[in-house]
């Protein structure tokens, strides 16, 4: 569990710390969410909740996202469920208040690059908070899906195909490898999230460099952060993207 998740988590249980809660969550029963507890059913009588995605809507919108954006044809009988969480939009509201406080307050030397945020726009556009979704396809070798939607209505804010390769890391960042790196994020954009890069903002210095390098993209029009995309570097495909609130949580958990 990545250390943006344990942030969620941490927040949906209102911790005063941003980390140190995996004992905390791998200690949670996987027929719960954060927020409501989800009634193991038998048959077709699933629980419900105003305004708020059901657990079949879920795992119908987490599927077609791993389908979409990486390109698979998996059938829900081919997967797994891991983790179904939810985070209320008041703790996740709790969460984004510390984190813009601490943002505001580090020096701008060391950030990687400047953006604007603004928590009240962000929230209005999940009132029904989020949830967090594991998608499991085991055949031959397994592969592992960490996604957040939007507990509204489905929008998939984040998705990480979590590494199961051997790592491979390019400590020689050249102009060619930026523009490789750039150009399979560019296209990812494109074609997969259906936006002009004349609407965003993106230079080298919005790299982040790991053994994923991490492409990050501003709205032109309001200097927010919209997208974050990984790149895995053995492959030179997406491993995953952050969009909207996401897209700032995954900027300042490794920052």
């Amino acid at each position: 569990m990545n250390k943006l998740i344990r942030m969620v988590i941490c927040a949906a249980f209102v911790m005063v710390s941003l980390t140190g809660c995996e004992s905390i969550f791998n200690g949670i029963a996987k027929d719960k969410v954060m927020v409501k507890k989800i009634t193991k059913e038998p048959d077709k009588n699933e629980v419900q909740y105003e305004g708020v995605l059901s657990q079949d809507a879920v795992k119908s919108v987490s599927l077609n996202a791993v389908n979409k954006y990486f390109d698979k044809k998996l059938s829900i009988d081919e997967v797994q469920f891991g983790e179904l969480l939810a985070v209320d939009q008041a703790k996740l509201k709790d969460l984004l208040e510390r984190v813009e406080k601490k943002y505001k307050s580090q020096p701008r030397e060391r950030q990687m690059f400047t953006f604007e945020m603004d928590t009240e726009a962000e929230l209005k556009k999940i009132p029904s908070g989020l949830f967090y979704v594991t998608l499991i396809h085991d055949a031959g070798y397994r592969e592992v899906f960490d996604i957040v939607i939007n507990a509204r209505d489905g929008e998939v804010l984040r998705i990480n195909h979590v590494e199961q390769s051997p790592v491979v890391y390019n400590d020689v960042i050249s102009d060619s490898l930026m523009d490789e790196i750039h150009g399979v994020a560019n296209r990812f954009i494109q074609e997969k999230m259906n936006e002009p890069l004349s609407q965003l903002t993106f230079d080298k210095k919005q790299i982040r460099w790991d053994y994923r390098p991490e492409v990050y993209y501003l709205s032109k029009t309001n200097q927010m952060i919209k997208y974050s995309v990984q790149v895995q570097m053995r492959t030179k495909k997406v491993a995953g993207f952050s969009k909207d609130v996401m897209a700032f949580l995954q900027y300042y958990s490794v920052s």
